[in-house]
């Protein structure tokens, strides 16, 4: 492989972890950083990681306030259109440098913070650069394509008539009007995304939606996010009882409908999170058990406990990582066939695809064959295997990368 590319300008809106977003990226510059590459992190939002600055990466904070904290409405309102000092301090640190041929930038956030102001920076014809999709806002306002007053996928095209007529958004009608406002700003003044040359997509079906609204000249790459790289042994699903749901208790998630689904199907439901739909779950379930939020470790403590990694989420989502570090341990999945972990969870394989949230969609009838033990032995087992042939680690993430870099 050649070796064009000697540093890399990673951007993201916070300079902490708060999502798989920002675990991605700062993981990622650890990781880059300890394969010799000159790394430099620029962000929005403090605290910044101090795990960076001890890895010998150069960081640079502009510490602005993202757009939901700033006790300034307007102003708030007016970065989130543009924010004009953030696009000027990271065109000056790009710009830090004797040979900016030898320079990739890499965005993976900007729109709680830096604003689509980074857009003509970071595009500008002299700059090698990749933007990573950790969502869909390059081309739906709301960033999900998905209708939070109906609770359901979206399907209309974004910014069109339609689009537009359409209170999605789960707050008042004029939230909605300003992301309309700020997705027309991205577009015309910050080229995004028409003038972006690169970008990582993370799953198939990313691909798939957001494919019509890039333009012919914009290359896609596909760079699955890192997942588990420590092996540990399989879960012994046979001899567990429960069924376990990882993440908020909202409706987005589908958490109502699982603890439904698994009244319905006699099954003991174990909730490992928290949210406003805490008390809507526990009458629906009375069984149910709701552990509240857990650390890392504590929750895949508690995943040895399971049956079944039940994921029930509405919307398309990206490549949710609970399938796969569940599958990592062994553990069988049931999700939508409509949500991006149908690409990891093989239908009748590794897990079981289900086809709406529905009585009629085939939960229920899921978590019935899945209470069999040997079949859900069976299916953990195929999960385990699958994944360690070829498991995604942060090594396969960065080589993967690295690769990306080196032709653009």
């Amino acid at each position: 492989m050649a070796n064009r590319t000697q540093r890399v300008v990673l951007v993201m809106d916070y300079g902490d972890i708060r999502g798989g977003l920002e675990k991605v990226c700062i993981e990622s510059a650890l990781a880059l950083k300890a394969a010799g590459k000159d790394v430099v992190f620029f962000c929005g939002v403090a605290p910044v990681d101090p795990r960076l600055q001890a890895a010998g990466i150069q960081v640079h904070c502009i510490g602005v306030q993202d757009i939901a904290s700033d006790p300034s409405k307007l102003r708030a309102a007016r970065n989130g259109l543009w924010n004009n000092a953030a696009a000027r301090k990271l065109d000056e640190v790009i710009r830090d440098t004797e040979d900016l041929s030898a320079t990739v930038v890499h965005v993976h956030g900007w729109t709680k913070s830096l604003s689509s102001a980074i857009g003509p920076v970071v595009t500008a014809p002299d700059i090698r650069h990749v933007f990573t999709m950790h969502e869909y806002f390059f081309a739906c306002p709301n960033g999900g394509f998905y209708n939070y007053k109906t609770n359901e996928i979206c399907n209309t095209p974004a910014m069109g008539l339609g689009c537009l007529s359409t209170n999605c958004d789960l707050r008042h009608p004029a939230h909605k009007a300003y992301r309309v406002a700020r997705k027309l700003v991205q577009s015309a003044r910050g080229g995004l995304p028409s003038k972006v040359r690169n970008v990582i997509y993370i799953s198939a079906v990313q691909q798939e939606v957001m494919q019509p609204y890039f333009p012919p000249s914009t290359t896609l790459w596909q760079v699955a996010n890192p997942a588990v790289s420590e092996k540990r042994p399989a879960v012994n699903v046979a001899g567990n009882t429960d069924f376990c749901f990882v993440g908020r208790l909202v409706e987005t998630k589908g958490a109502l409908e699982f603890a439904r689904a698994a009244h319905r199907a006699r099954v003991p439901a174990v909730f490992i999170g928290d949210g406003p739909l805490r008390g809507a779950i526990k009458a629906a379930n009375p069984q149910a058990v709701i552990l509240g939020w857990k650390q890392e470790d504590e929750v895949v403590q508690h995943l040895h406990n399971a049956r079944t990694l039940v994921f029930p989420s509405k919307w398309y989502e990206c490549q949710p990582l609970v399938p796969i570090e569940a599958q990592a341990l062994g553990i069988p999945v049931i999700c939508g066939d409509w949500c991006a972990a149908r690409e990891t969870v093989l239908h009748e394989e590794t897990g079981l695809h289900i086809r709406s949230l529905d009585e009629g969609g085939g939960f229920d009838h899921a978590l019935t064959r899945l209470s069999s033990a040997d079949y859900a032995a069976q299916l953990g087992q195929a999960a385990y295997d699958r994944y360690w042939a070829a498991p995604l680690t942060m090594q396969r993430h960065l080589d993967r990368l690295l690769g990306v870099y080196e032709q653009i």
